[in-house]
């Protein structure tokens, strides 16, 4: 994971840079830049995946700054800014311009962890990969197969006690968002195959209980409607155990999961693909003493 942090205060660059070690990423590369003109210099060969950025600096404001990287860069860079900028007309500019979140000083560590969480798991992410991935000339997976048993004996492993029991497929306006969704494909394809959902109970549930997390922290999580890194990775890594459940084909390979998205707004191609019900599978969650969810299978 690369972050570009954008300070003219040394102090203020290595708060930021303690918060980002501590969201527990691996393999972290941190750059800094003291103006917005040295952070242009630095994405002439370097592409991180998020920008921090100050809004008062000299030469160069941040705002500035965010307008020059969407001009010369593009728009898969995303940009946050920590600022002591309070004007609500500004930071309402900054959000026009494409900035991710602005989080004001003096910030707390949980408040701008959970920011930068919330931009990696991009959901926009994930309306850009369901909408670009068009179905190709592979066969229609025929196995096609999440049952409650199957459910169960892979939680099993984990030694996490679940009630499962197949359920009426939820109407698309009533999804509670945010949730988080696995996008499968063939592993000699980009193109979109499946689908799975996790409601936020569910994901919170499966993901710190992976991670071994008390029920307090769990709740926790659900009660603040972003998933720390921690409960994320673990969540993704029950939807990739997920895949033998659906293969490509007769005969074919499983699917494998691509990517996974934490998704915050509704978005219209996941909600064309849930209409469609080209092949469904619903399943209720109960989990004791932790809570109720869901999880849904979709076939693209």
């Amino acid at each position: 994971m690369k972050f570009l942090v954008v300070d003219d205060s040394r102090a203020v660059q290595t708060i930021i840079k303690r918060i980002l070690v501590s969201t527990g990423y691996k393999d972290i590369e941190l750059r800094v830049a003291s103006t917005g003109s040295e952070a242009l210099a630095l994405l002439k060969n370097w592409t991180p995946n998020l920008v921090l950025t100050d809004w008062h600096m000299p030469g160069m404001s941040g705002l500035e700054l965010l307008q020059a990287i969407r001009q010369r860069v593009g728009a898969d860079i995303h940009v946050g800014f920590v600022t002591t900028e309070s004007s609500a007309r500004n930071i309402q500019e900054a959000y026009r311009n494409g900035a991710a979140f602005v989080v004001t000083k003096p910030f707390t560590q949980d408040t701008l962890q959970q920011a930068v969480l919330t931009v990696l798991q991009d959901g926009a992410s994930a309306e850009q990969a369901i909408g670009s991935s068009g179905r190709e000339s592979l066969p229609m997976p025929t196995r096609f197969k999440p049952d409650p048993q199957s459910i169960r004996q892979l939680l099993g492993r984990s030694s996490i006690a679940c009630q499962i029991e197949p359920m009426a497929p939820i109407p698309v306006d009533r999804l509670a968002l945010p949730y988080v969704i696995g996008i499968y494909g063939h592993p000699q394809s980009k193109a979109l195959e499946a689908v799975c959902l996790l409601d936020l109970n569910a994901a919170c549930i499966l993901g710190g209980s992976l991670a071994g997390l008390a029920p307090g922290a769990i709740h926790a999580a659900i009660a603040s409607g972003t998933l720390s890194r921690e409960i994320y990775e673990n969540a993704t890594a029950f939807l990739a155990d997920l895949n033998g459940m659906i293969s490509a084909g007769k005969g074919g390979a499983p699917l494998v999961l691509s990517t996974s998205h934490l998704v915050q707004k509704p978005f219209e191609k996941l909600y064309s693909l849930w209409r469609q019900n080209n092949g469904r599978a619903d399943f209720s969650l109960s989990f004791p003493e932790l809570g109720d969810g869901f999880i849904a299978f979709l076939l693209s």
